[in-house]
């Protein structure tokens, strides 16, 4: 059985003035480029979940892919996440970018 690849970004807006509609607008083409991602390797979308912390206001998006690949193509998956988590980082230079993979095995 192949190992699950689960690639998770989270993205901070440290602007509380933005409103939640504000907010979804200005990271919605970021966003395109992971649900592109996951749309390269099959039909399921990825999931987006969307908060907002009580105490601080801020707001933020985590957004979490899985994807079933072989060890070779892994790599160059892993390579390509990193590549659009910075690319996610240049695109919104006043929002916190956090970007994580991981491997999961199954016996």
């Amino acid at each position: 059985m192949l190992p699950i690849y689960t690639l998770t970004v989270d993205i901070t807006a440290k602007n509380i003035i933005l409103d939640e509609k504000e907010f979804r607008e200005l990271i919605s083409p970021c966003l395109t480029y992971l649900h592109a991602l996951k749309g390269a390797f099959d039909r399921k979308p990825a999931t987006y979940q969307f908060f907002q912390d009580e105490n601080s206001k801020e707001r933020y998006v985590r957004c979490v892919l899985m994807i079933s690949v072989g060890q070779e193509r892994a790599r160059y998956l892993v390579n390509l996440f990193d590549a659009i988590v910075r690319l996610i980082a240049f695109e919104l230079p006043d929002y916190e970018i956090v970007g994580e993979s991981e491997k999961l095995m199954f016996s």
